[in-house]
């Protein structure tokens, strides 16, 4: 099977692979994953991308660090996001399990107030930064 791109769209493909290689290569040692990213980084001349070049010592297709910063601002923003996420359901979780003590909650007033809570904490975050958090012992 063959297929055709235009350059708009390998330059999509390989933006989309590069994300998910980062975040699969984090979680599991994937050899499949490893050899698609390489065989499409070895198409970028033909598609007229820069910022790929074979380092012949190691026999792999290696992103200029231009372009891996570039890649990288948008990985990182999503993982702010993440973390801010994450931050706030915990925090809500947390905060709901105290009150859930002291007061008994159906499923769906329970599903309410911790939306509710981390709308609170999202807000929070978003108003004041993580500046102001702190950990208490």
């Amino acid at each position: 099977m063959k297929i055709n791109f235009t350059k708009k769209q390998y330059e999509t493909l390989f933006k989309m692979v590069q994300y998910g290689y980062w975040v699969a290569s984090d979680i599991e040692n994937n050899k499949e994953f490893s050899d698609l990213e390489q065989y499409l980084n070895s198409y970028a001349k033909d598609f007229g991308m820069e910022g790929i070049h074979f380092v012949k010592e190691y026999e792999i297709y290696d992103l200029s660090h231009e372009l891996e910063n570039k890649l990288h601002e948008v990985i990182d923003e999503y993982e702010e996001g993440v973390f801010r996420d994450k931050l706030a359901y915990h925090m809500a979780r947390k905060e709901f399990a105290k009150e859930s003590n002291l007061q008994e909650y159906t499923q769906e007033e329970a599903f309410k107030r911790i939306m509710e809570l981390e709308e609170k904490y999202h807000l929070h975050i978003e108003e004041r930064g993580l500046e102001h958090l702190k950990i208490e012992e």
